[in-house]
């Protein structure tokens, strides 16, 4: 007869204890899992706070969207509107016309808002949007270059 291996035994019998404790806790778990469950669908999903009214915060399908803001980031058909219009009245280089609002425009948009009256934020909102696309909008004019004493362009 051979000899049985003791530390064989004692790891099959650590593995049957084992699998009783899972089938033991497995076997109590299982009515919390289900009732877990059960409250879960009888509870309605929490909404976020909302602070004041709801209808406050429910725009009027009547009322007029606003326009979009364009600004630097911006891409799109607008964008390259905006470029050409800009190019057309010269504050934009027309080779440049991209569809992306990167720094060259926002400078361009910037002189355009100066030569207007109009507050130079680089950001094209409704004020902007509306000179610019108007018969009112100032064509670009490079700066006068300085003069010197005898009427000559200094260097």
């Amino acid at each position: 007869m051979k000899k049985k291996n003791p530390r064989l035994l004692a790891g099959i019998a650590i593995l049957v204890i084992l699998i009783l404790l899972g089938s033991l806790l497995v076997s109590q778990m299982i009515p919390t899992i289900r009732e877990t469950r059960r409250e879960m669908s009888l509870t309605p999903t929490p909404l976020p706070p909302v602070p004041g009214n709801v209808m406050a915060l429910t725009p009027d399908p009547a009322a007029p969207t606003a326009e979009p803001v364009l600004r630097n980031g911006a891409r799109g058909q607008e964008v390259t509107d905006l470029q050409s219009r800009l190019a057309v009245l010269g504050y934009y280089d027309p080779a440049q016309v991209d569809g992306a609002f990167g720094a060259g425009t926002r400078e361009a948009v910037i002189a355009f808002q100066k030569a207007n009256g109009l507050e130079a934020d680089g950001i094209v909102g409704a004020e902007t949007k509306q000179i610019l696309f108007s018969a009112q909008a100032v064509p670009f004019t490079a700066p006068a270059q300085d003069k010197d004493e005898n009427g000559g362009e200094s260097k």
